[in-house]
This record gives structure tokens, C-alpha cells and sequence, in this order.
């Protein structure tokens, strides 16, 4: 029985010492944590000694027992990338020899794909790595390639989690690879609706947050520095894929929005989504809006039908004051004098304070009088105008130099004494103008 335990126990020694270096095994080998055994020691040792080394900004101490972490057990810190990257960093910045801090960028970006492989993260970290690549590779087209190839995908994946540097890195890459010749114009216009979208989104949750605000100004600044919103170019963006989209609201709203901030917003084009727009959606405010570009192609009589529509809703009495002004300047334009009369009436009618309608009504009055007959009877319609000129000042201290300058300018086209004489009416009466003016004015002579 004696001599069976013992050769047992010689048998049990013997498979311990044969195995226990089997046990003791990297993590890097295994895919655990620490690994296992000696190894797994030695790891947590070395991430122990390279961790109280940088926690004093002992870089030089530190890196020693960091790559060990690196190399055998990369999978046991995560931190261990971040302060990798930040020790590596600082040797770049002290490097003098080029080679070699190239070789230490290259170690950089090996960091962030290890970290990836290990933790994943892909989206936080590929930003990180295109940011670090464009830092020291700025130059460099085929780096730059690879940084916006980065970015692209970090925001393909983060959507408008992205990170605001990240999307300001993106549009200035793809701006740089176009006008490298790398990036299409269409591919750049792409790009830069993409994060656009992302910027949008951060700014209805946030308004007034200052990072998105800088953002969306620097995306824009880069696109319309190098031209790449120009009519031509968004001309030939869009007008591939209008048909194919012109029952898509969304889409028309982006493309309207665009083309406006581009300064393209007497584009045909332009005009095609707006009306396009209207037929989905007619609203009375959507009419405004399309009346007013009609009138700046010089389409007025377009321009009338929908300033028709938009008369029509029920908006503020203000609003309406407006729309109604801008109603009767362009029927003025179409040589309806009477109608745009009518117009304005209505524009002082809903805001007694606007003063620039009652100018206009005054120098309607003016050019209407060659329907009031004789030279007399068209001379007084500068009576009535005098009263709209001097409402319009009463009411809107604004206009007042515009105003007093009409009623010094008109005062000589009066009827003079002699003939109000032989009308039987003296100063001061009261006196019907008629016509489409068809308003008591008081006389006033020359």
C-alpha cells in the first residue's frame, strides 16, 4: 500500500512539473485577459509598474512594461491604448529624426487598430485614428485618403452621435480630395448633405450649442470656399434626380434649403422644386414664398397667382399687411394701377403703421391720374397723394425723408388759384377726387 502511494505521488510530481509550463501561457496566446499562470503575473506586474510610471509622466519608464501589456496580454486594459497613444504622441513631438517619428506614427495607428480588434468601439475609435492621421499626415494625398475613408465610416456607424470634429475633418478631407481629383463633386455634395444631417439633428436638440454652431459655420465655409456648391455644380446633382424624387417632401426640402444658402435661388432648377413643393403641400405660406421667387425670375404673372393663394389664409393681420404690399407692387409692375390700388388698401387696412404702403399708395395715385380726364382733374390726384405721404410719416417715422421729398417734389404739379377759382372752390375745401382714387382730399392750391 506504501509503495503504491509513493509511486502515485511520484507519478503526480512528475505530470506537475511536465504541465505547469503548458498552464503558464500568454494572453495574447490564449485570448483571455491576463493569461494564465506565470504569464498572467508578469501581466498584471507589468500593468502595475507602466501605469505608476505614467501616472507621473514618467513616459520614458513607463513604456518599457507597456509594451509587454501591448504584446502579451492586450486584451486586459483598455486604458493601456489611450495612454499608449498619449505616451507616443509626446515622443513624436520630441523626435528630431523624421524616420523615426514616422516609424512612431505608424506604432500610433497600430495602437488604434489593436485597441479596435480588442474592444471594438469601431466608430469613437476609427474618428480618433483619421483625427491623429490628418495630424501628422496632412500633406500626404494617399494619408488623407485613408483619414476620410476613416471618417466616412465612424460617421456611418455613429450617425448623429458623431462627434463634431470628426464631421468638420470629414467635409475638410473630402473638399481636399476634390480638389485633388480624388472625390467627384456629386461625392463631395454627398458628403456634405450627410453631415449636414448630422449637424441638423444635434442643433433641433440644442440650438444654441456652440460646438455644432462652429460646426455647421466651418462645413459651410468649406464647401462654399471651394465652389463646390456653385448653381452649375448642384445643377448637375440635381437635375439626375429630380424626376426620381419629386414626390419625396423631404427631399425637395433639402434641395430648396440648399439651393437657397448656395445663393441658387433663381435657379430653374430651384423653381422646379418649389413649385413641385407646393403641389404636395399647397399651404398659403408656401405660396408666399414661391410668389416671391417668381418675382425674382421677373415671372410676375406666376408671381400674382400665388400671392393670390397666399392672401388667402389665415395668418396674422400683419402678415397679411405684407403680402399684400408686395401683391400690389408686383401688379403695379404689370400696369394695373387700379388693382394695385386696391391691393394696398388692403395692406394699410390690416397694418395702419405700415409706412412704405402708404408711400406706394400715394405714388399709385400719382401715376393713376391720367384716368381723372382733364389736366385739373389730374392734378388733383397730387392732392390725394399729399395725403398718403403725409400719413405715411405720421405713422413710420422711418419713411419721413422719403415722404417730405415726394410732397416737396409734387407740390408744383398743384392746380394753381386761378383756376381753382373758376371752379368755384377756394383753399381748404373739401373735394372728390375721382377715378379708381375715388377719395375726398382737401384743395390746395399751387
Amino acid at each position: 500500500m506504501k509503495t503504491v502511494t509513493f509511486r502515485s505521488l511520484i507519478i503526480t510530481a512528475l505530470t506537475i512539473f511536465i504541465l505547469t509550463p503548458a498552464m503558464s501561457q500568454k494572453g495574447v496566446d490564449e485570448g483571455s485577459k491576463y493569461g494564465s499562470g506565470q504569464d498572467s503575473i508578469n501581466c498584471l506586474m507589468n500593468l502595475s509598474l507602466y501605469k505608476e510610471f505614467f501616472k507621473h509622466n514618467n513616459y520614458n519608464d513607463a513604456i518599457g512594461s507597456w509594451r509587454k501589456v501591448f504584446d502579451e496580454c492586450p486584451a486586459s486594459s483598455e486604458a493601456m491604448y489611450v495612454d499608449g497613444v498619449k505616451m507616443y504622441k509626446k515622443f513624436v513631438s520630441g523626435e528630431k529624426n523624421p524616420d523615426v517619428a514616422e516609424g512612431l506614427i505608424d506604432t500610433i495607428m497600430l495602437i488604434y487598430d489593436r485597441r479596435m480588434e480588442y474592444f471594438n468601439d469601431e466608430a469613437n475609435v476609427l474618428g480618433r485614428k483619421a483625427i491623429d492621421l490628418l495630424r501628422y499626415r496632412k500633406d500626404n494625398l494617399e494619408s488623407i485618403e485613408q483619414a476620410y475613408n476613416y471618417l466616412k465610416k465612424s460617421i456611418e456607424l455613429d450617425q448623429d452621435k458623431a462627434r463634431d470634429a470628426v464631421v468638420i475633418l470629414f467635409i475638410n478631407s473630402s473638399v481636399s480630395l476634390n480638389k485633388a481629383g480624388v472625390v467627384t463633386t456629386n461625392q463631395a455634395i454627398d458628403d456634405y448633405f450627410m453631415a449636414s444631417e448630422i449637424i441638423d439633428a444635434n442643433l433641433e436638440k440644442n440650438s444654441s450649442n456652440r460646438r455644432w454652431l462652429r460646426a455647421k459655420e466651418n462645413v459651410d465655409d468649406f464647401m462654399l470656399d471651394a465652389n463646390i456648391l456653385d448653381c452649375n455644380s448642384l445643377n448637375s446633382y440635381y437635375e439626375p434626380r429630380f424626376e426620381a424624387n419629386k414626390n419625396d417632401e423631404e427631399f425637395l426640402n433639402k434641395m430648396i434649403d440648399f439651393y437657397y444658402s448656395s445663393a441658387c435661388d433663381r435657379s430653374d432648377m430651384y423653381v422646379r422644386a418649389s413649385e413641385q413643393l407646393y403641389k404636395i403641400n399647397p399651404s398659403h405660406e408656401s405660396a408666399y414664398k414661391l410668389a416671391r421667387l417668381l418675382v425674382a425670375k421677373e415671372d410676375y404673372e406666376k408671381a400674382s397667382t400665388y400671392y393670390l393663394e397666399a392672401v388667402g389664409g389665415d395668418t396674422d393681420n400683419e402678415t397679411l399687411a405684407g403680402y399684400y404690399y408686395e401683391l400690389a407692387q408686383v401688379t403695379r409692375v404689370q400696369g394695373n394701377t387700379c388693382k394695385a390700388i386696391e391691393f394696398t388698401r388692403e395692406a394699410v387696412k390690416n397694418n395702419p403703421n405700415l409706412g412704405d404702403a402708404y408711400i406706394l399708395l400715394g405714388d399709385l395715385y400719382v401715376e393713376s391720374r391720367t384716368n381723372l380726364g382733364e389736366d385739373f382733374d389730374q392734378r388733383t390726384a397730387f392732392w390725394a397723394a399729399a395725403d398718403k405721404y403725409i400719413k405715411a410719416k405720421n405713422v413710420d417715422g422711418s419713411v419721413a425723408d422719403e415722404a417730405n421729398s415726394r410732397i416737396s417734389n409734387y407740390v408744383s404739379q398743384y392746380p394753381d388759384k386761378e383756376t381753382i377759382f373758376f371752379r368755384t372752390l377756394k383753399e381748404g375745401d373739401s373735394y372728390l377726387v375721382k377715378g379708381c382714387i375715388n377719395e375726398y382730399t382737401t384743395v390746395r392750391p399751387r
